[in-house]
């Protein structure tokens, strides 16, 4: 799992300048599998309806829609994955490099100006480094105190 984080230039009537969410990548096969973000003002965009390679870069384009919101809106949204041509394959974040939030007639209502898709550290990898260090300093008093 990815967290989605950005800034993003609002629209008339909305007010908002930043974004957050979660996109889940399967860095074995290179594909989406999910993703829930949310603009202010806005439901969430889960609903993925196109996710590939930018044609020709390293980048990777994702469009959503917010349903089961009326009137529905489509984040198209644009992410540096650090291959070229652009591969979810090995994946382990970058830049988020634009695109926007439009209402299903074309407005836009959010710019996207920057952010990032980063890692999510999974549960078992953090217990199991929190595990190593106590055994580590557990070896350390045990050596002191001799």
């Amino acid at each position: 799992m990815f967290k989605v984080s950005g800034t993003c230039t609002p629209s008339a009537p909305f007010t908002g300048t930043t974004f957050s969410g979660t996109l889940t990548i399967d860095v074995t096969s290179g594909t989406v599998t999910a993703m829930d973000v949310s603009f202010p003002g806005l439901s969430a965009f889960t609903d993925i309806v196109f996710s590939s390679p930018s044609l020709g870069t390293s980048d990777w384009a994702i469009a959503a829609i917010n349903t089961p919101a009326l009137p529905v809106a489509v984040l198209e949204l644009l992410f540096n994955t650090g291959h070229t041509p652009g591969a979810l394959v090995g994946f382990t974040g970058g830049p988020i490099v634009g695109d926007a939030v439009r209402s299903n007639v074309g407005v836009t209502e959010y710019t996207i100006t920057g952010g990032s898709v980063t890692p999510v550290p999974d549960g078992g990898s953090t217990v199991s480094l929190l595990g190593c260090a106590l055994l580590g300093l557990a070896a350390f008093r045990r050596k002191l105190s001799c």
